[in-house]
């Protein structure tokens, strides 16, 4: 579903069928159910990706691309940079296993910090694109509980986000 808010910018909505993880572009058949996969959503050529959790550091990627960005180039993307992120850890740091008696990830001591979750616990709430400063925010989660929390965001952005220039993307499959 799109809502167009003239002047103020858009707020691209897709309600869903199925919270993606992160390592799920890994997944060829998950792949082939993104809604309307190579719609471009991102107009803007040369675009930031601002990554914080589950980090103790930010990491910003900068990437550019003839055209803009579709939902599969954001879902590729995304996958490629924090696959590269827990990969790169690995290889410095090693595993650091997990909590007494908790399935949670200890935090590493390596360049990025990584705490409390392993690649394949992630999700992807949703993706937040700021126009103005040409930057991907993404909001990523360690549950499937994230499907009530979408829903929440959506309904609060439709009460709040009435004058302010955001994208929010929610990428689904369906």
């Amino acid at each position: 579903m799109f809502k167009k808010r003239g002047r103020a910018g858009m707020a691209i909505y897709f309600i869903l069928a199925l919270t993606p993880q992160v390592i799920d572009y890994a997944k060829e058949y998950l792949r082939k159910r993104i809604i309307k996969p190579d719609e471009i959503i991102i107009p803007d050529e040369k675009i930031t990706l601002r990554i914080t959790y589950p980090l103790s550091v930010e990491v910003q990627r900068q990437r550019k691309q003839k055209g803009g960005f579709s939902r599969k180039d954001l879902f590729r993307w995304i996958y490629e940079e924090y696959k590269k992120i827990y990969e790169e850890e690995e290889q410095q740091v090693g595993d650091p296993g997990t909590y007494n008696m908790l399935y949670n990830r200890k935090e590493s001591e390596g360049p990025y910090g990584i705490w409390g979750h392993y690649l394949n616990d992630l999700y992807i709430e949703f993706i937040q694109y700021d126009p103005k400063n040409k930057v991907v925010n993404l909001e990523i989660g360690s549950s499937n509980f994230s499907f009530f929390i979408i829903n929440l965001f959506y309904l609060l952005d439709r009460i709040t986000n009435k004058n302010k220039k955001v994208v929010l993307i929610h990428l689904n499959i369906n």
